[in-house]
């Protein structure tokens, strides 16, 4: 790249054409739209939703954007920040490699088109770009202190991404655009991430910066560095690969290939154990109050969630941004309430004495077996190489990515008060990348069911599933149209 890495990068969505996409990528895109939207809903009904949504309606705006699920109109920037948070609110959310991008590649570009009055083909192109932007800036981060949802510095370049695609920003414009969003790179804390319900507005703050980023370019702020790179870059303070590496082959290799929808509220490493505890209470209808124990085997992921959220739980009053990430109390609620969803993170039946009692007799352990196919399976390998100084390194390449599985896999047994075991395993969690594309659908679908059934009438939910499946053929209107039908009809 003779290029500084935001010149390549601004080219590239600048330039980005329906024509250069896959079939198969705008079809994952209309999952990750249906499993944001559900989220949304969702986490508008969540404790830390309710704050927020109360806090926005105080504040004064235009009336340019939607907020989801209530449909009362507000400014742009206030519209993201409200539904960022809320897709964020229960982490009930998509990923992928490697990055949680839904939050804002989704949000943004929903928000963005609404007030710029474009085209669900182009909401679609930005979403895109915001995701594989994104992604890839999570990839240079794999391996250091922030992973996953804490490099909230993705959603900066997501916003700027988004946002310079729909205000048809040229490509320097676009580079100045990522470069404005990265003035000042985010990185938050472990007790705000894992003991606070301030970690719904992390997506929130930084997507709105990144978009807001793209407005300051289109109006001519000017850029002569590139804050990406060099000794006073972005990089030389969160990234561990480097730049170049995560953004070869842009636009012929795509992350988005990798989108993963939670089926469950809560982190992804907890997915494979939920499965399996609602596969073995639906075949031999456990009564969770008879429950022995429950022996549940994991890989290495699952038990460092476990372990950095543990200095935060409190019994009965923990929070749920806490809750999220803890095997005992997840296997508990699942098998005395038959599922698992956002009613078992409300504050009431989080404070369930019976619930924390069976917790007790949860025990968590290593599985080497899903570990090593977990490792078989990864784009982030132990680089035994020698070529560098680095304990680890990206395996990137189109084989690799496709080949590449969510393995988060767990083992469960559980024993019976009368002696009697059960026991189940799953090595890619339902709706995450490694199943099929007819099995993430259909997660995506009962989800957005499940989770705006109590919000929408049934054809108006019907109605809308059936627009987002269409996305590409919708005009301005019909885009607008679109988001009215995700709202309250009471508003």
């Amino acid at each position: 790249m003779g290029l500084g890495i935001t010149d390549y990068i601004g080219r590239w969505v600048a330039g980005l054409t329906p024509e250069s996409v896959p079939r198969r990528v705008i079809e994952e895109l209309k999952n990750q739209v249906l499993s944001c939207i559900a989220a949304i809903h969702a986490g508008h009904f969540s404790e830390a939703g309710r704050v927020v949504s109360r806090t926005v309606r105080q504040w004064s705006g235009g009336k340019e954007a939607t907020l989801i699920p209530s449909g009362e109109r507000t400014s742009l920037h206030f519209a993201l920040y409200a539904n960022s948070a809320l897709s964020l609110a229960l982490d009930y959310d998509d990923y992928l490699f490697a990055a949680h991008t839904g939050h804002s590649a989704v949000v943004g570009a929903l928000g963005v088109a609404e007030a710029a009055n474009k085209s669900g083909s182009d909401l679609l192109l930005a979403q895109l770009a915001a995701n594989e932007v994104a992604g890839r800036l999570g990839a240079v981060a794999l391996g250091g202190a922030l992973n996953g949802q804490m490099c909230t510095f993705v959603h900066l370049a997501s916003g700027a991404a988004l946002a310079a695609r729909l205000l048809d920003l040229d490509s320097t414009k676009t580079a100045a655009a990522l470069n404005i969003a990265f003035a000042q790179p985010p990185q938050p804390s472990r007790a705000a991430f894992f003991g606070s319900e301030a970690k719904a507005v992390l997506a929130a703050q930084t997507l709105t910066i990144g978009v807001q980023a793209a407005q300051l370019a289109l109006q001519g702020m000017r850029v002569v560095a590139d804050v990406w790179e060099g000794e006073d870059g972005f990089a030389k303070l969160f990234a561990v690969h480097p730049l170049a590496e995560a953004f070869r082959n842009l636009g012929e290799l795509w992350v988005s290939d990798t989108l993963s929808y939670k089926t469950y509220p809560g982190c992804a490493y907890l997915a494979a154990i939920i499965d399996c505890v609602l596969a073995l209470q639906r075949q031999h209808h456990i009564d969770g109050r008879k429950v022995r124990s429950v022996e549940v085997s994991a890989n290495p992921l699952t038990l460092g969630m476990e372990a950095l959220s543990q200095p935060y739980l409190r019994g009965p009053e923990s929070l749920p941004v806490t809750l999220n990430f803890s095997v005992p109390y997840n296997v508990a609620a699942a098998l005395l309430d038959k599922e698992l969803s956002p009613r078992q993170f409300l504050p009431e039946r989080i404070k369930d004495p019976a619930t924390w009692e069976l917790a007790a007799r949860v025990r968590l352990t290593l599985d080497d077996g899903m570990t090593q196919k977990m490792q078989e399976t990864a784009l982030v390998r132990l680089d035994s190489t020698g070529r560098s100084s680095l304990p680890m390194r990206i395996d990137w390449g189109p084989r690799q990515l496709l080949t590449q599985k969510m393995s988060f896999g767990a083992r469960v047994r559980i024993e019976l008060e009368s002696g009697k075991t059960y026991e189940a395993e799953q090595e890619v969690p339902f709706g995450a990348f490694g199943r099929t594309f007819d099995d993430r659908r259909k997660q995506v679908e009962d989800k957005f069911r499940r989770e705006t059934r109590y919000t929408l009438r049934k054809e108006r939910m019907e109605q809308a599933i059936d627009m987002i499946f269409h996305l590409e053929d919708l005009n301005a209107a019909q885009v607008r149209e679109l988001v009215r039908l995700c709202c309250s009809e009471r508003s």
